[in-house]
């Protein structure tokens, strides 16, 4: 990851003069993130993570911090935002909005027990059974209402021909009965801090959160969470699911809708690779990473469809 705010000794106390934690007596730059900076801060208050939003506007920066407040509110463990002295829910360093939140104790590891795969997916049928504040966006910033994009900037490469096919298929299981929710929309590994003692999982980094379709939540779970080498592990994939239906039991038709939006959200991550790396932030060594996305939406719409629905047994 690039990182784009280097902080000092001097800007670290000019921000932290715009909040209520005592003396700054460490701070440490974190890795992970692909929009923002993130750091560490050990304070006399307490342990927190400073995160400047490198492209968000304050508007924005101020409706996440609303979702995380409403989502704890709604008992849903995950992100703590600490106000500034003001009130305020973001700060400002330089013209670029800062989140502060309560640091979590824990690790990121790209492998789950079966145990915390269940308990990922109970927590994100508690999400989505939250509702959906109204400044939540309804539609993905990068879904398949943007694919055609790729089409303007590149007709002619291979990823761009190989769109087109997919976004058929992914298409023809779209339906607008399909149960919608608040969804996180990104729950890839590097988004969820395990804790080994307990085994509590924690959610984290709801940048684009929506109101969608609770089947592609799940799909970019399974992406996020269950491949291996480019490959779908569906014995992971069942136990996520077995702790999703404890609480949220899901229809015949997203049964049925469920490996499409697999690739859907494989096909999505690869469209926004693809189109950052390549076209709005260009970055000679990640141009490629696209391919990854785009191999594993290959391999999870090969697998034949009554061995995908064996997840469900």
């Amino acid at each position: 990851m690039t990182h784009y705010t280097i902080l000092n000794n001097t800007s670290i106390k000019t921000i932290f003069k715009q909040y209520n934690i005592g003396k700054i007596l460490e701070y440490k730059l974190l890795s992970g993130g692909s929009e923002n900076t993130n750091y560490r801060i050990k304070a006399a208050e307490g342990n927190y993570t400073l995160t400047i939003c490198e492209q968000k506007s304050v508007a924005e920066a101020t409706n996440l911090a609303r979702l995380l407040v409403h989502l704890n509110k709604n008992k849903f463990n995950t992100s703590q935002i600490i106000q500034t002295k003001k009130g305020t829910w973001s700060g400002n360093f330089e013209g670029k909005p800062l989140l502060l939140k309560i640091f979590i104790k824990g690790t990121i590891t790209p492998d789950f027990t079966n145990s915390q795969m269940q308990k990922l997916g109970n927590d994100l049928a508690t999400l989505h059974s939250i509702e959906a504040p109204n400044f939540v966006p309804r539609q993905l910033g990068y879904g398949i209402e943007h694919f055609a994009e790729v089409q303007a900037h590149a007709p002619d490469a291979p990823f761009a021909k190989w769109l087109k096919p997919t976004t058929k298929y992914i298409q023809s299981f779209i339906k607008d009965d399909l149960p919608k929710a608040l969804i996180h929309s990104d729950v890839f590994y590097n988004n969820i801090i395990t804790e080994t003692e307990t085994g509590q999982v924690t959610i984290m980094d709801f940048e684009e959160a929506a109101y969608y379709y609770r089947v592609y939540d799940l799909g970019m779970t399974l992406v996020g969470t269950c491949t291996f080498d480019r490959q779908l592990n569906l014995e992971k994939a069942q136990h996520l699911l077995k702790g999703y239906q404890v609480k949220n039991k899901l229809t015949n038709q997203e049964k049925n809708a469920l490996q499409a939006f697999t690739a859907y959200a494989a096909t999505a991550t690869a469209f926004w690779r693809f189109m950052n790396f390549n076209f709005v932030r260009p970055d000679e060594t990640e141009k490629n990473r696209y391919k990854e996305m785009q191999d594993v939406a290959r391999n999870v719409m090969n697998i034949p469809a009554q061995k995908f629905l064996s997840i469900f047994h």
